[in-house]
């Protein structure tokens, strides 16, 4: 049994569908299953992933659908005893079933967009996701929910006792610069506050983000660390977008301030172990004060992090290897 996903990472699209499947593909790794990522471009953030885990990456040049994307395919010699992993909103109906036809195919999903997924596995693993969403649309096995949310290792290891700071993250790439508007809101609400800043492998403005470090006002950045985690243990407070952090702050036990930034973020205004704002339409004008109001209130901010936790356990990726073996 082998291992092929198929998704994409860059600076313009981000690499939150990457680290989702990087989850599984850790695992796989543990235990035993070849992994090779089928990607748009593979940078020297994704090789150094890759390299963490001994896992094989391969570049194509065109998109899911394209002539390079099905000689890509056909060249790494798919068969019945493989699983093929597709995580990109650009995968048609049509696309899923022509794959289908050729290996064991699983999909992620969290737009429920299709009319048809003509898959062997159907993983969502937002906390919204119901059997009754997907009934008349697939065969599929369906693994839905935040027990199968994606979390790497690293937030599972790492204990979370101690912080004294705030920590400001948005994701691998951050094209809209949340980090440091939110870093700017914060400061001007709590300026004795410690405020640490998390830029992703992906973030082209991390010149900006350093300056802003380099004020005298307690601000630390974190370009690309080795481990998030690490960082994260430090933090009183998260502010994230929704998106794979939300499980991985949740998983380690940590109180968050949830931003829905994109439309397709929309269903944890909903859906959401985690207070949340939605941020779609700009920064609210408030964001310092109810940052403020959770830093004064620790009983509401323990709260928040035990009932998220009991909603996120981090044994996700586990449950989604053990399926692709029985299936």
């Amino acid at each position: 049994m082998r291992l092929f996903i198929r998704t994409e990472a860059s600076s313009q699209i981000g690499m939150g569908h990457f680290m989702r499947c990087f989850a599984i593909a850790e695992e796989a790794r543990a235990q035993g299953i070849a992994v090779t990522f089928l990607l748009n471009e593979v940078g020297e953030a994704v090789n150094a992933r890759l390299a963490q885990i001994g896992a094989q990456g391969m570049a194509i040049a065109g998109t899911l659908g394209s002539m390079a994307d099905f000689l890509a395919l056909g060249a790494v010699g798919l068969t019945r005893e493989d699983w093929l992993l597709i995580d990109s909103y650009a995968a048609t109906e049509d696309y899923i079933a022509l794959q289908k036809k050729a290996t064991r195919l699983a999909v992620i999903d969290d737009l429920n967009a299709l009319a048809h997924f003509d898959c062997d596995l159907l993983i969502n693993p937002a906390q919204a996701a119901r059997p009754v969403d997907y009934e008349r649309k697939t065969k599929a096995r369906l693994l839905l929910g935040a027990d199968y949310a994606l979390i790497r290792r690293e937030f599972l290891e790492v204990g979370s006792a101690g912080g004294t700071a705030i920590t400001i993250m948005f994701g691998g790439s951050d094209p809209t610069q949340l980090t440091a508007r939110c870093a700017e809101a914060i400061r001007a609400a709590l300026p004795d506050i410690d405020i640490r800043l998390i830029a992703g492998p992906a973030n082209q403005h991390t010149d900006d983000l350093v300056w802003l470090g380099q004020r005298p006002d307690r601000i630390q950045v974190f370009v690309s660390p080795e481990s998030v985690a690490d960082v994260l243990a430090g933090s009183r407070l998260v502010i994230t977008a929704a998106g794979g952090s939300v499980g991985e702050v949740a998983a380690m036990g940590l109180p968050a301030l949830v931003l829905v930034v994109y439309d397709n973020q929309a269903a944890a205004l909903k859906a959401c172990p985690f207070p949340v704002i939605d941020a779609r339409n700009g920064l609210p004008d408030d964001l310092g004060a109810r940052v403020k109001a959770l830093m004064d209130d620790p009983a509401a901010r323990a709260e928040i992090a035990a009932k998220a936790h009991a909603v996120v356990d981090g044994l996700g990726p586990k449950r989604i290897v053990e399926a692709l073996r029985r299936v």
